[in-house]
């Protein structure tokens, strides 16, 4: 039954396709949060559930890869820089009051999108190579944030100062472990810097895509970073970070 947007956990379960246990389970893990009534019985949210059972990986992936882009819709595309911080800024107000994330893992997390969000829009402005902007979707109970953006990419950015890069690969390598220097349009690279120092305080994981070259910090391993290659192409930069 649903009342005012609130759904039992049976009816919430068949939305799902998973069985009532399921439920209680992903909730003591805390996958995906229960609410509850005055007598105690869990409720889901109905557009929470809703959210949950969009894929925003696949989807990010798919408009970052694809030879011509879907039209996004509008809650997970940021066409500026200011809707953008915008989005971002609220993000972290949800991480914030989400008890889960004390300890100022809220602002590191929130740190992490925004320097991986602002290098993009601040190294591809006026360069982009169809459709100006990036995908940015978040989902707390799954703990995945998700940002691409059909750029130029990691590679052409660093040939600019380091025309001997010979792969996607490298240049990542230089992009997240060697300081070039604080001037445009190199700034793209010392933000990954940022962000993999964070990787290395904390518990937070990343899964970077550039063109073929692909970067992997397991959130279990703190900063330990892996550099390797993907079959399908990247346009510009496509991210998964965990929490």
């Amino acid at each position: 039954m649903v009342t005012n947007g609130k759904i039992r956990i049976s009816e919430a379960a068949k939305i799902l396709g998973v069985s009532v246990p399921t439920l209680r389970n992903w909730e003591k893990s805390g996958k995906l949060r229960a609410e509850r009534s005055v007598g105690k019985q869990r409720y889901y949210n109905l557009t929470d559930l809703q959210k949950f059972v969009v894929d925003v990986e696949g989807l990010g992936l798919i408009w970052a890869t694809s030879a011509i882009p879907q039209e996004l819709p509008r809650e997970y595309y940021c066409e500026s820089s200011d809707r953008f911080t915008t989005r971002v800024t609220r993000m972290g107000a949800e991480l914030q009051r989400d008890g889960r994330f004390s300890g100022a893992l809220d602002s590191l997390i929130t740190l992490v999108a925004s320097e991986i969000g602002d290098n993009s829009f601040a190294h591809n402005l006026g360069n982009w190579q169809d459709v100006l902007g990036m995908f940015f979707a978040y989902d707390l109970e799954k703990k995945i944030i998700v940002i691409a953006d059909r750029g130029q990419g990691v590679k052409t950015t660093l040939l600019r100062v380091r025309p001997s890069l010979a792969s996607d690969m490298e240049a990542l390598k230089v992009a997240f472990t060697e300081i070039i220097s604080g001037r445009n349009p190199e700034k793209r690279g010392n933000g990954l810097k940022v962000v993999l120092r964070v990787l290395e305080s904390r518990e937070v994981g990343l899964f970077y895509r550039s063109g073929i070259g692909v970067v992997t910090v397991p959130v279990e391993k703190p900063g330990y970073l892996t550099i390797g290659t993907a079959d399908q192409n990247v346009r510009g930069m496509y991210c998964v970070i965990k929490f």
